[in-house]
């Protein structure tokens, strides 16, 4: 008989260089043919200097998350040596620019946008209109309307652009990417328009949310600048409560678009969501006191509507609506700007206004044409927003968007399914996957209500075992909550896991394990569990 030989070892092919994607984003501009996206675009050969440098760096062992990403800027942002809205060139730059690139991002130009960032249509700009990424003939969308179709063609990854009434979100809407407005604050304004906040396209959830996370902190110019509060909220768990808009409030939905937003509270509904219907009206007329008092409205009338919004918003996690109602023709818009402005901003003036935070994703078929679903949140719970988002998306990130967090092991009744998991759930506790110790500890059945298991170390010649269990993220205002709130015989320790690292668990006291029964042969609760649930209580302990 013929042996064969062995097959080939494949070796991975890497990822292309910066210095590659350069030239292949100005290929594409070219097939594209689209300048008015552009105010100013650089030569690719100042281009391809920077990319050789990133190259470079990350050849020497640089740690750069954003190496090979593509960046555009909106004109009325800041970056150095490149002029600002048609004026002069900028000595200084951007926080946020100077961060992207310092995280490895290319700079390729500054793209078209009315110079004080405030129109939704996106045709008031000195430099003309630019048409939607698929059909020229529609708008693209709000003043960051180059950035957003920057990125919808393909020409760039990630553009920064701002968002005052939508401004960010309604041209991700009408071109199918992502469009993220975190809470107000935690990006700092240094060297962007003064209207509105900091908003940022992208490609993919999971690449803005990557940037979204370098951009935020501090930079200690800002004077608004916020941090993330100690008890910030992590996650949702695996049932969040979602609210949505009745009927009432989709009449101006086009069946298409009200096709592709059921389609949306479908899936979330899915992936194990509670869905409920909310009246939302008086929410979306918050919108009117831009156009009744001026853009900073009027600060009584607004703090009512923030009470009013924190009220609908206090049973659930999220507020998820459609991004827009319809996709004007770029004529309507030249021809009646503000009829448009106040159609377009239908569902998403009121959020920087109340100081939520707001994510939209792509949600419709590809038949129907671009339109996006936002996910809007209380301020600082945007991570909650992301998750949501990630679910339309069919992404999932590795890591939280908030920074501070502290890790807790859990085995027993904590565990997702489990009955005091909602505790973990409520303290806004992120799940971020199984693991499993080292060996030396062992697992005992205590005589609590409900039945919980007792996890401690193994003393010096007792039996080891590696146990499986789950890690969650808590902030450290929640961890110390739920420190405090954990009854006896309980207790919180450190432990090795398999992998080396040492994390905080729910460990048992010693002295309790004198009258509890050792579930030896058991890695794991659940795996206890099943067999009592087939072989019945009188095998307590019993290995499976």
């Amino acid at each position: 008989m013929t042996t064969l030989p062995p097959e080939p070892e494949q070796i991975p092919t890497p990822p292309p260089s910066s210095y590659q994607r350069v030239k292949a984003a100005y290929d594409r501009m070219a097939e594209v043919d689209r300048p008015e996206v552009w105010i100013t675009l650089r030569a690719m050969e100042d281009v391809l200097v920077d990319a050789k440098a990133v190259d470079e760096r990350l050849r020497t062992g640089a740690d750069l998350p954003l190496a090979g990403t593509l960046l555009a800027v909106a004109d009325a942002i800041d970056v150095a040596s490149l002029p600002t809205a048609g004026e002069d060139v900028c000595c200084s730059e951007a926080s946020v620019v100077s961060r992207l690139t310092a995280a490895g991002a290319v700079l390729v130009g500054k793209t078209n946008c009315d110079r004080y960032g405030c129109d939704l249509e996106g045709t008031h700009s000195p430099y003309g209109p630019v048409g939607a990424a698929l059909n020229t003939s529609k708008v693209s969308g709000s003043a960051s309307s180059g950035a957003a179709v920057a990125v919808a063609l393909g020409m760039v990854d990630l553009a920064v652009g701002t968002d005052s009434s939508g401004a960010g979100r309604v041209p991700a809407s009408l071109n199918g990417i992502v469009g993220m407005k975190p809470t107000l604050g935690l990006v700092p304004q240094t060297g962007v328009g003064s209207c509105g906040s900091v908003a940022l396209f992208a490609r993919s959830l999971t690449l803005g949310q990557r940037a979204l996370g370098l951009m935020t902190g501090p930079d200690g110019i800002d004077p608004l600048a916020r941090e993330w509060p100690a008890d910030v909220r992590l996650g949702a768990g695996d049932r969040p409560r979602v609210a949505i808009p009745g009927s009432e409030s989709l009449t101006a939905l086009s069946l298409p678009s009200r096709a592709a937003f059921v389609g949306a509270v479908s899936a979330l509904r899915a992936s194990g969501a509670l869905v409920e219907t909310v009246e939302v009206s008086a929410l979306l007329s918050v919108g009117d006191l831009i156009h009744d008092d001026g853009f900073t409205a009027d600060r009584h009338r607004v703090a009512e509507a923030g009470m009013l919004a924190l009220r609908l918003l206090s049973g659930y996690d999220a507020l998820v609506l459609p991004t827009v109602t319809d996709h004007p023709q770029v004529e309507e818009a030249l021809s009646d700007p503000d009829g448009v402005d106040r159609r377009l901003e239908t569902f998403t003036a009121f959020v920087n206004l109340l100081d939520l935070a707001a994510v939209t994703v792509p949600a419709s078929p590809s038949d129907l044409g671009p339109f996006g679903v936002s996910v809007v949140v209380r301020p600082f719970d945007d991570q909650v927003a992301i998750d949501l988002a990630a679910v339309l998306t069919d992404e999932q990130a590795d890591f939280p968007y908030p920074a501070p967090g502290a890790d807790l092991v859990v085995f027993g009744a904590h565990l997702r399914g489990q009955p005091l998991n909602e505790r973990l759930v409520a303290a806004g506790a992120r799940f971020t996957g199984m693991v499993q110790t080292g060996e030396g500890y062992r697992m005992l059945l205590l005589p609590t209500e409900p039945p919980q298991p007792g996890v401690v170390p193994v003393r010096a010649g007792g039996e080891r075992t590696m146990l499986s269990g789950e890690l969650w993220r808590l902030s450290p205002a929640a961890l110390g909550a739920f420190a405090a709130a954990l009854p006896a015989p309980f207790v919180l320790g450190r432990i090795t896991l398999e992998n080396g690292e040492n994390p905080l668990a729910v460990l048992c006291d010693q002295a309790a394990t004198a009258t509890a029964t050792a579930l030896t042969g058991y890695q794991c609760w659940r795996a206890y569990q099943r067999f009592v649930s087939t072989a019945g209580p009188r095998d307590l302990g019993r290995p499976a």
